[in-house]
C-alpha cells in the first residue's frame, strides 16, 4: 500500500531543489560532479530512457530503492534470529517515518545509500564468516558503489577497520581476496577519482571545508541539528533510535547477534554528531544511521516480548503525521491555506519559465538570456526551461553552474527570475546599466498563493556586486 501511494504521491507535485539539481545531472552525464558523487546522475539518466511522466522519470528509481531497503533490512533482521512478524514490524515502523518517505520519492545521493548501507553491513558479516572470493568482491562492489554515491562513504572503511579488529581478523590484510575486493571497490569509484583530477580536485576541496570548517557556535548548531532530526524522524522514532542504541552500547558483550551493526552505528553517530558540532545536519544527512539503527531498536525491544505499549506510543504519532503528509501531496486533502507553505518552490515553474522566456523575446539583440540568483532557483530554471535559451546563476561562489556554463555573462542583457520575498536581497547584487521591473508571476493553489516572482530586465549586466 505504501509503494502504490508514494506512486501517487511522484506524479502529484513539481521537483524540489535537490531533485531538480540531480535530474540535470542525468541530462548531463559526467564522470563526477562539483557536489557530489555520479552514481544519482547515472540512475537519473538510465531513467530517462523510458517514456514516462516526466516526474515520474525522476522519482520511480527513489520508489523502488525504498522497496528494496525494506526487503534487505526485513533479510538483516530475520538471519538474527528475529521473529518474522517482529521484523516486519520494525521494517514498517522505518517505512512510516517522515524522512523514509521523503527519500522514498525523492531521489538524492543518500537514497542510493538506504540498500547500500544494509548490503555492506551484511556482507561485512558474511565475508567475517566465510572469507570467500564472492563475498569479498561483493563487498567491494557495494563499498565503490557506495563511494560512487557520496563522499560519506568513507565512513563504512571507518566501521569495517574496528569491527575486523575486534573480531580478531586482522590477518585477513594478507588475503589476497581482500586486495581483489579493494581492486573492485577502486575500480569503481575511479570516474570520481578521474574527474577531480581533471577540475583541479576542486570536489574533494568543497567537501573537506564541510568536514574540517568550524564556528564558534557549537552549542546552537549541535542543539539545530538535533531539533532537525527529531522533526524528520519523528520525536518517538529519533528518541527510541537514540536510547536502544545507547543501551545496546552498554551492553555491548551480551548483545552478540547486533555488535557488528553497533560498530557501524557508532561510527555513523560519532561522524554526525562532529558534523552538527559545525552546521546543522540537514534533515536527511542521518539517514544511513536510521535505515540501520531504527529496525534494529525496534526488533530488539519486540524480542524482548515487553516495552509494546511504549514502542506503539513512539511509532504511532510519527506514523500519521507521515501517512496525513502523504495523503495531502497525494490527493491535497487539506484546506489550501493550511498546506500552501507545503507546495512552496515545488509548483507553478513551467510558468514562470514560460513566462521568463516570453519576456526575452521582447529584448533585441544577440546577447540575452535568463537569469537567477542562486543555485536553488538555478536547479529548477534549467530543468523547466523548455525551450534553448541560456539561463545563468548569478552568484559569488564556484559551483557546478560554473562548470556547466565557464562562458562569462558579462555584456548580456538579462531577464532575472527574483523571489518576491527576497527582491531586495537579489537585487541589490546586479550590477545593470538599466534594471527596470517588467513584471511579476504567482502560483495558486485552489486561489491560495503559493509562490510569488518577480521579473526585472537588466540591461548589459557587468558583474555581481
Amino acid at each position: 500500500m505504501l509503494t502504490a501511494l508514494r506512486y501517487r504521491v511522484a506524479g502529484q507535485f513539481g521537483l524540489t531543489v535537490d531533485e531538480a539539481h540531480y535530474v540535470l545531472y542525468g541530462k548531463i552525464v559526467d564522470f563526477s560532479y562539483f557536489d557530489h558523487p555520479p552514481l544519482v546522475g547515472w540512475v537519473q539518466a538510465f531513467f530517462q530512457l523510458f517514456s514516462l511522466n516526466h516526474l515520474l522519470q525522476a522519482r520511480i528509481s527513489a520508489i523502488l530503492i525504498s522497496l528494496l531497503t525494506s526487503v534487505l533490512a526485513l533479510d538483516l533482521l530475520k538471519k538474527r534470529g528475529t521473529d518474522e512478524r517482529h521484523a516486519q514490524i520494525a521494517v514498517l515502523a522505518l517505512n512510516l517515518t517522515p524522512m523514509f518517505n521523503a527519500m522514498s520519492v525523492a531521489l538524492l545521493p543518500d537514497t542510493l545509500l538506504m540498500p547500500l548501507t544494509l548490503l555492506i553491513a551484511s556482507f561485512t558479516e558474511k565475508t567475517i564468516e566465510r572469507s570467500t572470493l564472492s563475498n569479498w568482491l561483493l563487498l567491494g562492489l557495494w563499498l565503490g558503489l557506495a563511494g560512487l554515491s557520496k563522499y560519506t562513504a568513507g565512513l563504512y572503511i571507518a566501521a569495517l577497520i574496528p569491527i575486523f579488529i575486534f573480531r580478531r581478523r586482522i590477518k585477513e590484510v594478507l588475503n589476497p581476496k581482500l586486495w581483489l575486493g579493494v581492486v573492485v571497490a577502486a575500480l569503481v569509484v575511479s570516474p570520481v577519482v578521474y574527474w577531480n583530477i581533471k577540475n583541479d580536485w576542486i570536489s574533494l576541496k568543497y567537501q573537506g571545508d564541510h568536514v574540517f570548517s568550524f564556528d564558534t557556535s557549537i552549542l546552537r548548531n549541535l542543539i539545530a541539528s538535533t531539533l532537525i532530526q527529531l522533526i524528520s524522524w519523528g520525536i518517538g522514532p529519533f528518541i527510541l533510535t537514540i536510547s536502544v542504541f545507547c543501551f545496546m552500547i552498554f551492553n555491548f558483550k551480551k548483545i552478540k547477534n547486533y555488535q557488528n551493526i553497533l560498530i557501524f552505528l557508532f561510527v555513523f553517530l560519532g561522524f554526525f554528531i562532529y558534523i552538527g558540532l559545525s552546521t546543522p545536519l540537514l534533515p536527511h544527512w542521518m539517514l544511513v544511521f536510521f535505515v540501520l539503527g531504527l529496525p534494529v531498536a525496534v526488533a530488539f525491544l519486540l524480542d524482548q516480548k515487553k516495552y509494546y505499549k511504549s514502542l506503539i506510543v513512539a511509532i504511532s504519532v510519527s506514523a500519521v503525521l507521515s501517512l496525513l503528509l502523504l495523503f495531502e501531496l497525494g490527493f491535497k486533502i487539506f484546506p489550501a491555506e493550511s498546506t500552501a507553505s507545503l507546495y512552496e518552490g515545488i509548483t507553478g515553474w513551467e510558468t514562470v519559465m514560460d513566462v521568463a522566456n516570453e519576456k526575452l523575446e521582447t529584448i533585441a539583440g544577440p546577447k540575452k538570456a535568463l537569469a537567477v540568483m542562486n543555485w536553488t532557483l538555478g536547479s529548477r530554471a534549467l530543468y523547466y526551461n523548455s525551450r534553448p535559451t541560456r539561463v545563468f546563476v548569478i552568484d559569488s561562489r564556484f559551483d557546478q553552474f560554473d562548470i556547466w556554463a565557464p562562458e562569462s555573462n558579462l555584456g548580456y542583457d538579462l531577464i532575472v527570475i527574483v523571489e518576491a520575498a527576497k527582491r531586495d536581497e537579489h537585487i541589490a547584487h546586479l550590477n545593470c546599466a538599466q534594471l527596470t521591473a517588467i513584471g511579476e508571476q504567482q502560483t495558486l493553489i485552489k486561489d491560495v498563493p503559493v509562490n510569488h516572482f518577480l521579473y526585472y530586465h537588466c540591461a548589459e549586466f557587468s558583474g555581481y556586486k
